[in-house]
């Protein structure tokens, strides 16, 4: 891993930084003395994003871009570097998803899910390595737990995820054999509340929701942050990620198991809505969301599990997985699920 300038010297470009989780980095980075670039669709969530950005102390650019469309990413990264003369960190955070069962996605809907999550991300690393490369920085790419774990309703997602997670498998060892001074991150979040469920295209007549248990951007933008200075390979975020990854390897097939049981429920609240609600598929939805989506009532402010994994080293880390052993001996659960123990909830 190469030297890092500290946040407070970095210029951080974000592709997909409107809101939600993107939104939070982009806050916390000026938060922390970062100048911040934010690329997304949205002109009145660009707006918003610019606002918060000013308002938290930093200096900030928005450019409007779709991320699927390569030639807008470059347009994204060369006004990053005409404003503020290089890029420290690229984070790839763009995305969009359909809920509906396998059979049942059109053609151009998975293309489309691709066009974004996959080529969004890969357009930014293309874009951004020539810059990062001038400054020994960090690609961080925001993928997700269902990298390596698909599940019903969500084969377009999960399938660009895995995508990304190997697409950057590759890149990274490419880059360490030339000694090039870049670092790449793949961050593995679990469920986040951001107003994305909102504005998905659905084909289950419910409201979508994350599989609990639900976090707050915060926290996660935080662990994010982190690997712009101190890049980790790949990080899961989150108790409930880190929970998957585990159960995913110990046995995938009691993985099936626990998803025909929770798998559907696990994704949708009881509230009726119209498959033909609008949403951001193809073309952006108006208005400002903000970081947040509607289960703030229902979402954690911190992860223990994520705060030790990045500030006790080894030594704390391998106490947590002691400890987190023990519990899961205890209550027989390696995957999320919305009937989790007292334990489980204490140490998420």
């Amino acid at each position: 891993m190469s030297r890092k300038r500290p946040l407070s010297h970095q210029v951080v470009v974000i592709g997909g930084g409107s809101y939600g989780l993107g939104r939070a980095i982009a806050v916390a980075a000026a938060q922390r003395g970062a100048r911040v670039v934010v690329g997304a669709r949205t002109p009145e969530a660009l707006e918003g994003a610019l606002t918060d950005v000013e308002s938290a102390g930093g200096e900030g650019l928005v450019v409007r871009t779709d991320v699927s469309d390569r030639v807008q990413v470059d347009a994204l990264v060369a006004a990053a570097v005409d404003r503020f003369g290089r890029v420290d960190t690229y984070i790839a955070n763009g995305m969009v998803t359909v809920y509906a069962e396998a059979h049942r996605l059109e053609d151009d809907e998975l293309r489309r899910v691709f066009d974004v999550n996959f080529f969004g991300g890969v357009y930014g690393y293309w874009a951004a390595l020539p810059e990062l490369r001038a400054s020994r920085g960090t690609f961080i790419q925001i993928a997700s737990a269902l990298s390596y774990r698909g599940i019903p309703l969500q084969a377009a997602y999960c399938s660009t995820k895995a995508a990304l997670r190997t697409f950057f498998e590759s890149a990274r060892v490419e880059l360490e054999k030339q000694n090039a001074g870049v670092d790449i991150s793949v961050i593995l979040p679990g469920a986040i509340n951001t107003p994305q469920f909102d504005r998905a295209r659905q084909k289950v007549g419910l409201q979508p929701q994350p599989v609990p248990p639900i976090y707050q951007p915060e926290p996660f933008a935080d662990a994010v942050l982190r690997c712009c200075e101190r890049p980790v390979r790949e990080l899961p975020v989150g108790w409930g990620a880190q929970k998957l990854l585990w159960g995913q390897k110990l046995s995938p097939r009691a993985g099936d198991l626990v998803l025909l049981r929770t798998g559907w429920k696990g994704q949708h609240t009881e509230e009726l809505k119209p498959t033909d609600s609008p949403d951001n598929l193809f073309e952006q939805l108006p208005g400002d969301p903000g970081p947040h989506g509607r289960f703030d009532d229902r979402s954690r402010r911190t992860t223990a599990w994520t705060w030790l994994r990045l500030h006790r080293g080894r030594a704390g880390a391998a106490l947590a997985l002691g400890t987190m052993g023990l519990l899961a001996g205890c209550s027989g659960r390696f995957l999320p699920s919305d009937g989790m123990s007292q334990s489980w909830r204490f140490w998420s």
